[in-house]
């Protein structure tokens, strides 16, 4: 049973993000929330916050037959759909999101819209084994980490001589 089950990319309310995980793993649900820290400036004070890497979405891995349990936690809105059925999302991406999400990098968001690059491979550091694009942007080298399944994307900077061309 173990071997059917995928991950599949929740829409949530805004700013449920978090609440919707924790309902989701409350209820049993192996589930996976991206988060990133970031500093929130208040008029008052400043602080470094963990928020959602990606805005409204959290991903739950299942059995396809089951999918509508996860509907039920609160702020789940809805799956991501494409033709009429809930979209697996690729074992790969979560597992790249996860090794960028532990690098302790600075990550920076990136829109789809740029035209793909040179496919790379990550070789040294904490990155090792990560495979993406490479992207030169304003004179840093960086590498690009696409999320098709939700059409986001992640980059982060990195040294050339950690990467080989495939």
């Amino acid at each position: 049973m173990e071997g059917k089950k995928k991950w599949f990319a929740l829409y949530t309310r805004p700013r449920f993000e978090k609440k919707a995980f924790d309902d989701l793993v409350k209820n049993g649900f192996e589930a996976y929330l991206p988060l990133y820290k970031t500093l929130r400036v208040w008029s008052d004070r400043k602080k470094m916050v963990e928020a959602p890497l990606f805005s409204s979405y959290c991903f739950v891995r299942i059995d396809p037959k089951f999918y509508l349990e996860p509907l039920k936690a609160y702020g789940v809105v809805k799956y991501v759909w494409f033709d009429g059925k809930p979209v697996p999302v690729p074992e790969k991406e979560i597992d790249s999101v996860k090794i960028l999400c532990g690098s302790m990098l600075p990550l920076e968001y990136a829109s789809l819209d740029l035209e793909p690059g040179q496919k790379i491979r990550i070789n040294h550091g904490v990155l090792k084994g990560l495979e993406g694009e490479y992207i030169e942007k304003a004179g840093k080298n960086k590498i690009l980490v696409r999320v098709n399944s939700i059409s986001h994307a992640l980059m982060v900077t990195i040294d050339p001589a950690y990467l080989s061309g495939q």
